[in-house]
């Protein structure tokens, strides 16, 4: 089983509170399936998203192509402003643990930068993430596990999607 961390692509500067992509975070998120396609990135069989604009606008092209819905997923939210540390990364945990149940599967998950970043502290993984070159997430940024069935995320890459 494979799991795929993305932060969402380019988003717009507004003060909705859920702005969506600019028009470089939509090429982003096309050019995201095109490293599906060219197998640059397995192909996914589920995409879950958090309820925000810019994360189902990062997957959309993804969704639409391999006819894949787009998994509304609470716990992809950044940290709320009731929540403390940890109780986030627990939330997080649970998060990744309830990604990992299904062995044949390939998860992409789309959140924002500070679960991503926090992400990293958390999962179980083979990979000492405290260097300084995994401290920043650009859009459309992603690292790769593969979930071994030790329950280790063993670390399989760490890019961002370039356009």
């Amino acid at each position: 089983m494979k799991i795929y961390l993305f932060r969402h692509a380019q988003k717009a500067m507004d003060f909705s509170g859920d702005p969506d992509l600019t028009a470089e975070g939509h090429a982003q998120a096309s050019k995201l399936l095109d490293k599906v396609l060219k197998k640059e990135l397995p192909t996914p069989t589920e995409l879950w998203v958090s309820p925000k604009k810019r994360t189902h606008s990062t997957f959309r092209p993804l969704a639409q192509h391999f006819n894949l819905p787009l998994q509304n997923t609470n716990e992809l939210l950044e940290q709320q402003a009731e929540e403390n540390l940890s109780e986030f990364r627990s939330r997080i945990e649970k998060l990744f643990e309830r990604a990992a149940e299904n062995k044949k599967a390939v998860v992409f998950l789309c959140s924002h930068y500070d679960l991503v970043v926090e992400a990293l502290n958390v999962v179980p993984s083979d990979k000492d993430f405290s260097d300084s070159e995994y401290a920043h997430w650009s859009p459309c940024q992603y690292a790769g596990f593969e979930v071994l069935n030790n329950g280790v995320y063993e670390f399989i890459e760490f890019k961002r999607v370039h356009l």
